[in-house]
């Protein structure tokens, strides 16, 4: 990238996407040393650096230019993980109870190969409920479709 030039809205999230599997293993982490009577010190102050550099990224990302499909895809994905509880609720009663925003996820990350919903991934822990929100079928949204929609701007 040249100088002056601005990181896109999914080059950042592939950063973010590092950062946020990362403090997420780092929860664990914590959770099983304070569970085994070891010092979490260590461990607490990566997450809180983390905490910070995760924060900046995210201010970054929301000022970033959004040019393609994938650039869109990476503001949603950050804003379901940073604005809404999107992923918790849907984690809590199910994708049948979003019908359409769960038909919307899955034609968008269908249409970029790929393109995973990092804040989904994480929030849904449940063996097979990421697989099974993501592999519904979409009506009537094709690759070409949302492929002709991105160039056009």
């Amino acid at each position: 990238m040249s100088e002056g030039a601005q990181a896109s809205a999914a080059n950042l999230h592939e950063l973010w996407v590092k950062m946020e599997n990362e403090c997420h293993q780092l929860a664990t982490a914590i959770g099983e040393a304070r569970a085994g009577g070891a010092d979490a010190t260590l461990l607490l102050d990566r997450q809180a650096r983390l905490f910070v550099q995760i924060s900046s990224v995210v201010a970054q990302i929301s000022n970033a230019p959004a040019i393609t499909v994938q650039d869109y895809l990476a503001l949603l994905d950050v804003a379901i993980e940073h604005e809404i509880d999107l992923a918790l609720e849907i984690a809590f009663y199910g994708a049948e109870d979003f019908p359409i925003i769960t038909r919307l996820l899955r034609a968008l990350a269908r249409a970029i190969p790929g393109f995973e919903f990092n804040s989904l991934r994480r929030a849904i822990s449940t063996p097979g409920q990421f697989e099974e929100l993501m592999n519904g079928g979409i009506e009537g949204v094709s690759r070409s479709t949302l492929a002709a929609d991105n160039q056009r701007g």
